[in-house]
C-alpha cells in the first residue's frame, strides 16, 4: 500500500529555477521588417510578423511605379549584368579553359540584376527577359573565338586569291580592314547560333548553358506576398 506523501515544511529547499522560469514573460514579439518590438497589434507577412508601420509602407511599396518603368530598369540592370557576365566568361576562355561554372555565374548575375531591377517582383516577363540575356551573355562571351576563325578564314581566302593571280601584271594587296569588317559581320550574325553548336558538339557546355539559363529563370520567381491580419498580440497577466 503506497505512504501518503507528507506536506512541504516551511522550511524546505525552494522550487528548482525552471519551474520558476515558467511564469516568467515571453520574449517581446519583433517585426520582420524594422525589428521593432511590436506592443499590441501587428500584421503576418507569409506567417511572419509586420508591424502596422511597416505593412503600409509594403502597400505602397507594391502599389507604387509603372510596370514599363520597372521592365526598362530591369532591362537595363540585366543588360549591364550580362555584359559582366560575358567578359568573365570570354576572359576564362581565352586561357584555353573551359569552365562550366562561368556561364553558370553569368545566368547568376543576370538573372539577380533583373529581379533587382524589377523591384523584386518577378514573373512571366521577368523569366523570358533573364534567359534571353542570359543567352545573348553566353553568346557573346564566344564571339571572340568565332571572330578569330572568321578572320583566318577570310585570310586564307585573300592568299588564295593572290596566289592564283601572280601570273598577272598586277597583284593588289589584301584590304586588312575590309577583311575584318567582313568577318565582323559574320560573327554577329552566326553569334546567336554558336551555343547550339557548341552544345550539340560539346555536351558539358550544353550541360552548363542550360543550367546557366535555369539559374536566370528561377532567380525570377514571382515574389508570393501572404498578408494576414490584423491581430492583437495576447498579453501575458502580471502575478
Amino acid at each position: 500500500m503506497t505512504q501518503p506523501v507528507p506536506p512541504r515544511s516551511a522550511d524546505a529547499a525552494p522550487l528548482p529555477s525552471d519551474r520558476a522560469g515558467l511564469t516568467e514573460a515571453p520574449p517581446a514579439t519583433k517585426c520582420t521588417g524594422c525589428e521593432c518590438a511590436i506592443q499590441s497589434v501587428y500584421y503576418e507577412l507569409n506567417q511572419r510578423p509586420l508591424c502596422p508601420a511597416c505593412r503600409e509602407e509594403l502597400g505602397e511599396a507594391m502599389k507604387g511605379g509603372s510596370k514599363s518603368s520597372r521592365f526598362l530598369t530591369a532591362t537595363m540592370s540585366g543588360f549591364g549584368a550580362a555584359i559582366v557576365g560575358a567578359l568573365i566568361y570570354c576572359g576564362v576562355g581565352l586561357t584555353g579553359i573551359r569552365i562550366g561554372f562561368s556561364a553558370i555565374l553569368s545566368g547568376w548575375l543576370v538573372g539577380t540584376a533583373v529581379f533587382m531591377g524589377s523591384d523584386s517582383r518577378g514573373g512571366r516577363g521577368y523569366h523570358a527577359l533573364a534567359v534571353v540575356l542570359t543567352y545573348l551573355s553566353v553568346s557573346a562571351s564566344l564571339s571572340p573565338e568565332l571572330f578569330k576563325a572568321l578572320k583566318e578564314r577570310e585570310d586564307f581566302k585573300a592568299f588564295h586569291a593572290a596566289s592564283h593571280s601572280l601570273g598577272s601584271s598586277q597583284v593588289e594587296p589584301p584590304d586588312v580592314v575590309a577583311q575584318a569588317f567582313v568577318a565582323a559581320v559574320k560573327t554577329a550574325g552566326l553569334a546567336p547560333v554558336m551555343p547550339v553548336a557548341m552544345g550539340v558538339d560539346q555536351p558539358l557546355s550544353a550541360l552548363s548553358y542550360g543550367v546557366a539559363l535555369f539559374v536566370a529563370w528561377f532567380r525570377n520567381r514571382k515574389a508570393k506576398l501572404n498578408i494576414a491580419g490584423p491581430f492583437k498580440r495576447l498579453e501575458t497577466p502580471a502575478e
